[in-house]
């Protein structure tokens, strides 16, 4: 997988003291693009062919999609020290920018309306992703300014799981039929195990360098831009 390094030069003028060296900011690169068009193809053939609906192996082919993938970029992680490498580098603003894309969640209330869910699924996932994708803003806005902490980033990862599991565990209580067949299977198939991976990716870059990685990002200050 390619990459796309940023470096940051500082200005000696305004640069009241020497920084340790800030880290590489990356964008994925066209490999990674290719195998996730790769996994969303083979996921939305599978809802169209009614892969994930039915009883059988069918039952099982729902998990299977949302688990595998966090499980692949689990294993690749403390498997391949070159695959470790490139998540740790790849870029923490990208990372939690893309959660905001979690208020999508609020087609499950368009889907309430017309009657394809039923409210006690629906109102629990839709206010669960809303919630995620308004506190995603909250830490894209406390990274720029250089005030993300462990813990905000740890309690909006919590947040952003909680509203998983609780979307899971109403969604195979109720099992409404229209959330295995398409449009609304992309949300447990593909969009869960997205939006999963990426608060992975983020935690385990939180172990990492976190002081110099927050510095990186964080946007300077206009009290020590150069005066004209």
């Amino acid at each position: 997988m390619t990459s796309n390094t940023q470096s940051i030069q500082p200005n000696a003028a305004t640069t009241p003291a020497p920084m340790r060296r800030p880290l590489p900011g990356t964008l994925p690169g066209a490999a990674t693009y290719v195998v996730l068009a790769i996994w969303s193809g083979l996921v939305t053939a599978g809802i169209i062919a009614d892969a994930f609906a039915g009883d059988g192996a069918s039952r099982l082919a729902l998990p299977a999609a949302v688990t595998m993938p966090i499980a692949a970029v689990a294993i690749g992680y403390r498997a391949s020290p070159w695959f470790r490498n490139y998540l740790l580098g790849l870029d923490l603003r990208l990372l939690l920018t893309a959660q905001l894309w979690r208020v999508i969640g609020i087609a499950f209330l368009v889907a309430l309306a017309y009657g394809q869910v039923p409210a006690g699924f629906a109102v629990p996932a839709a206010v669960g992703d809303l919630a995620t994708g308004i506190a995603a803003m909250a830490v894209v806005l406390a990274l720029g300014n250089g005030s993300l902490t462990r813990g905000r980033l740890y309690a909006f990862t919590a947040l952003g799981v909680a509203d998983f599991l609780v979307a899971n565990a109403t969604g195979l209580t109720l099992e409404p039929p229209a959330l295995t067949a398409w449009p609304l299977a992309i949300f447990p198939t593909l969009m869960i195990p997205f939006f999963a991976v990426l608060h992975l990716v983020a935690v385990l870059q939180s172990r990492h360098d976190w002081d110099d990685r927050v510095r990186h990002y964080a946007i300077p200050s206009r009290d020590l831009a150069p005066t004209p």
